[in-house]
């Protein structure tokens, strides 16, 4: 009886680990920071991970950060870190950077 409680016990365990590994989505996402004053382009690239739970994760290139979800429906996740508000849309996989800096970024994010 004891074996049956660990082995059923193994198989919940092993089913909640994977439903939690398809509710967490991974992006790339690489665009364009356009400055305020000229509207010169420069490159710039980003992770986005969707977690469950409305847990949100960004890598700008120095390590993964957590960032505050405001909202979050069927068209539009956004969401707000020290530096900037997001905003990523799920049909289409745009994501805009909107920086307290004035500066603005747009990019396309690509499910890795």
């Amino acid at each position: 009886m004891f074996r049956n409680i660990i082995s059923t016990a193994a198989i919940f365990l092993v089913m909640g680990a994977a439903y939690a590994a398809e509710d967490s989505r991974q992006f790339s996402c690489n665009g364009n920071m356009i400055e305020p004053i000229s509207l010169a382009l420069s490159p710039k690239s980003m992770q986005l991970i969707l977690g469950p739970a409305q847990k949100l994760s960004i890598d700008l290139g120095q390590g993964n950060s957590d960032a505050r979800v405001m909202s979050n429906n069927n068209i539009q996740l956004k969401f707000r870190t020290k530096d900037f508000v997001g905003e990523f849309f799920h049909y289409t996989g745009d994501l805009f950077l909107i920086y307290k800096s004035g500066h603005l970024a747009r990019l396309t994010c690509t499910r890795s």
